[in-house]
């Protein structure tokens, strides 16, 4: 190809071999997406709606097998006023360390190759064809993550309260709350409560978002209404792949029902103090709402924690404000991503407690926290873009006309003091 003498021939694009290429390969879609998904684009995306996400401290660079997560349970015990039984009955502090490990979470994008060659001119095209894909995809894995940090780590999204003889498919959950984390052709599964799959799927055909029911085709996506085979009232709805193997969020760390003799959390059996090693417990259904996060304060207190967060879902908020009313002290958190979180200020027995609605976190349910003890450990953000080793993030489908977006999350939640926290039973 010649180029005239006054003219300096332009510099090729580099194809995903280092060779030149003219066209709009996906080394330039690559380039294209840097531009867009920077920091500052993600971090809007993942914690946009998500405050405990966003609130929560981070630690991107877990390595390793597992986190060691120490702490100290019981202090040396050789202490009397007379030296010779503090010097006879000493004994060694009990140190206990959780060995946290991490769990892996996926959200794929595929974008056809028909939008990469009408764009081959114009990258904003592709820009344009490409964002709602890959929106879509951030957006669905930071849902299940926001949703994590709240549960157990069995996967369980919600329980089922009824489901309809007369309606084939219609599945109503027993909190219509949990209704947020449901999505059309959502693949589910149903687990007992003994933890046993039941062994068929129910793809999501509809969500009613004000009365918490989700119908559900038992034989494929997108056909029509049926009852999965063997689902009962009481299962836990789970989507395929997640059973067990989801993150460990504050429902695990402090469980509403005390760790018994046999716990094996991260390796550290908590039934020995399940206080200081599982969290406090509080029922305050019978309390306003202000009542109870102050009552759970006190007990949070005299085990010398400083709560200094409250996370309740908007329900449970807005009880909390309307028994407020003029008496209500608003605050606000100021997020990463120049995102603001408006909150409720409430004294607490060892200090101000400043309380935010959660749109994940279960219904009558606050957890009440000292947000120095907690870290969500990963390995690279919490999520982020995939990048291989050839340095790209768009990768050819061998077995489709498409290219493909990774978004991905190894992560884990991880406490340092649990017993400086509560989970709070609320009435409302």
């Amino acid at each position: 190809m010649a180029w005239p003498s006054a003219g300096t021939p332009p510099t090729p694009a580099l194809n995903q071999v280092g060779g030149p290429s003219f066209s709009f390969d996906l080394g330039a879609a690559n380039a294209a997406l840097k531009e867009l998904y920077d920091d500052q684009k993600i971090a809007n995306l993942v914690y946009k709606n998500n405050p405990f996400l966003a609130m929560v401290p981070k630690m991107e660079e877990f390595g390793g097998k597992y986190m060691p997560i120490p702490l100290i349970v019981n202090t040396s015990q050789g202490r009397s006023a007379g030296f010779s039984y503090a010097q006879g009955n000493q004994t060694a502090a009990t140190v206990e360390s959780f060995a946290l490990t991490r769990v892996a979470n996926y959200s794929i994008a595929q974008i056809d190759n028909q939008t990469m060659l009408a764009s081959k001119t114009d990258k904003m095209a592709f820009i344009n064809g490409a964002t709602v894909v890959i929106d879509g995809a951030i957006r669905a894995l930071t849902n299940s993550l926001a949703t994590q940090l709240f549960r157990d780590g069995s996967g369980a999204l919600s329980t089922i309260g009824n489901i309809s003889g007369l309606t084939p498919g219609v599945v109503t959950l027993a909190n219509a709350s949990d209704v947020v984390n449901f999505e059309v052709n959502m693949t589910l599964r149903a687990v007992s409560p003994a933890g046993v799959d039941r062994g068929s799927s129910g793809w999501v055909i509809a969500v009613n978002r004000t009365t918490g029911v989700v119908t559900v085709s038992a034989t494929t996506m997108g056909s029509t209404a049926g009852n999965p085979a063997a689902w009962q009232i009481g299962d836990s709805l789970v989507v395929q792949g997640d059973q067990g193997l989801a993150l460990k969020g504050l429902a695990a760390w402090v469980p509403t029902t005390a760790p018994t003799t046999g716990d094996n959390f991260f390796g550290v059996d908590r039934s020995v103090d399940p206080t200081r090693l599982g969290g406090v417990r509080f029922n305050g259904s019978s309390e306003s709402i202000e009542e109870a996060v102050i009552d759970a304060s006190l007990l949070v207190a005299r085990e010398g924690g400083t709560p200094d967060v409250c996370i309740m879902n908007f329900a449970s908020y807005a009880a909390l404000e309307k028994s407020l009313g003029a008496k209500a002290q608003y605050i606000s958190f100021d997020g990463p991503a120049k995102l603001y979180y408006p909150g409720i200020l409430i004294n607490g027995a060892a200090g101000q407690i400043k309380v935010f609605p959660d749109r994940s976190c279960p219904a009558k349910t606050a957890y009440l926290l000292q947000m120095d003890t907690w870290k969500l450990y990963s390995l690279g953000p919490a999520p982020h873009i995939a990048k291989y080793a050839d340095g790209l993030e768009m990768l050819r489908v061998y077995n489709s006309d498409a290219a493909e977006l990774r978004v991905v999350s190894y992560a884990n939640l991880g406490c340092n003091a649990p017993g400086f926290n509560a989970v709070v039973q609320l009435g409302a």
